[in-house]
């Protein structure tokens, strides 16, 4: 963990410290139940919360600073004032950035981008340092930022991530990026957006950032203009000038994706579209000088994150957990992948909790996704949120009977439910504000 001069701090905020610190600081957050000694407490101020309630909880924690908006005046904790503390923060990170040798390679896209980065940093290896889970925002981008270690990380793979127009500005004058990735373009944050094409311009400003170069499908090679842009495609007779190609094909256990002229085995039954991500990141392993060989290797340790296509057995039941978020690319794909792993005809129980921030397409999109599910007149489908009724509606146009399928306005009416059913297979995918994985039931209550 590097070690930041309280002087310099104040230099690159034009802060006021109420005093200065004694030791320097050692690392920032903003959760004092996460809290470290020697840390720099971040008061927030957000629409439910505000951290100055907890400078003096911080002191007690072991903080060796504050970074406050307004002064707390009987705390005798260092706090360095400032007109807005994400702001302050951000600058930090951004000036910062700026002293590191450190390689950045940044990865953005609307699905899968956790994924790309921790399978990115695995084929990258040693000395590499990757954002932990998706601190991917404009306050997790700069907590990843200020982790990074010169004497430690060559190279840091991290994650960017967007909801609303102009974000990527803000994170991308933070990254600073050596490398940009671009691995897809999908329906997510509509709302925001308006169309695919919004999305794609407005992650673009993250390939454009980049100062060594960027890599992203062809589709969206024309969005690339300030850095040489490598291009993913599986067209032999694609012309463009540092195309990357590739092919992928399934095989009995997984996948055999052949980049560049070189083979590689991937012994997982990801979805076709994770097969691709997969893809693209051995492409830039392959392109930062890491032996095919070694990628083969370290390919064979690949986990996926909780949350993210991963199984749980509890006793008799076995939940395929993939409700981190949802968008309707995201569930053709995780249904692809759970499909590839569970034999025909075992009944399943569908937990399928709504997608959020569609738009003005969101009945339509949670209409079609009964297009995706193999029905069987033993499955049991659970429609959790908003849009219930309308994948309610999807799934009988494309099959299914009404005896089959129950609504619910919450995770938690529909725990109760679950716990009843009799099934042994679970599918679980939705958008994050469900929290799906509440509905899986603890080993103590079956």
């Amino acid at each position: 963990m590097p070690k930041f001069d309280p002087n310099d701090l104040q230099r690159w905020t034009n802060g006021v410290w109420s005093k200065v610190p004694q030791v320097p600081v050692e690392g920032f957050c903003f959760d004092t139940r996460k809290l470290t000694k020697n840390a720099c407490f971040l008061a927030l101020k957000t629409a439910t919360n505000d951290g100055h309630l907890y400078v003096k909880t911080a002191r007690n924690c072991g903080a060796a600073a504050a970074i406050v908006k307004h002064f707390i005046e009987d705390c005798d904790l260092p706090q360095l004032k400032v007109g807005n503390t994400l702001s302050a923060f951000q600058t930090i990170a951004r000036t910062y950035r700026r002293t590191l040798s450190t390689k950045i390679i940044t990865v953005t896209g609307s699905a899968g981008k956790t994924s790309a980065k921790e399978l990115l940093s695995l084929l990258i290896g040693e000395r590499t340092f990757k954002s932990h889970e998706n601190l991917n925002n404009t306050l997790g981008v700069p907590f990843s930022l200020m982790q990074i270690d010169n004497s430690v990380h060559k190279i840091a793979v991290l994650e960017a991530g967007i909801s609303e127009k102009d974000e990527m500005d803000t994170l991308a004058s933070m990254l600073q990026p050596d490398v940009s990735i671009l691995i897809n373009v999908q329906p997510v944050h509509l709302e925001h957006f308006g169309t695919l094409e919004g999305i794609a311009t407005e992650k673009a400003k993250l390939l454009n950032a980049a100062q060594e170069r960027a890599y992203c499908p062809k589709e969206f090679s024309h969005l690339s203009k300030k850095v040489p842009t490598y291009v993913f495609s599986e067209d032999a007779s694609e012309k463009f000038g540092n195309t990357i190609l590739y092919c992928v094909t399934p095989t009995k256990s997984g996948w055999q994706c052949i980049v560049q002229s070189k083979t590689f085995d991937v012994p997982f039954p990801l979805g076709h579209r994770m097969a691709q991500t997969f893809t693209m990141m051995i492409g830039v392993a392959l392109n930062e000088g890491i032996s095919a060989s070694d990628i083969q290797t370290r390919l064979l340790h690949w986990k996926p994150l909780a949350n993210r296509g991963a199984w749980q057995h509890i006793d008799n039941r076995r939940y395929f957990v993939d409700c981190y978020n949802a968008n309707p690319s995201s569930f053709e794909n995780s249904l692809e992948q759970f499909y590839r792993e569970v034999s025909k005809d075992i009944p399943i129980a569908y937990v399928i909790g709504s997608m959020e921030e569609l738009g003005a397409q969101s009945v339509a999109f949670h209409r079609a996704l009964g297009k995706n599910f193999h029905i069987q007149k033993e499955d049991v489908f659970v429609c959790i949120g908003t849009f219930a009724e309308n994948i309610k509606e999807g799934l009988l146009q494309h099959g299914a009977h009404v005896s089959q399928i129950y609504t619910f306005q919450s995770t938690e009416e529909a725990r109760l439910w679950v716990e009843k059913l009799p099934h042994t297979y679970f599918y679980l995918k939705g958008s994050r504000k469900y929290q799906l994985e509440n509905v899986i039931v603890p080993t103590d209550r079956q």
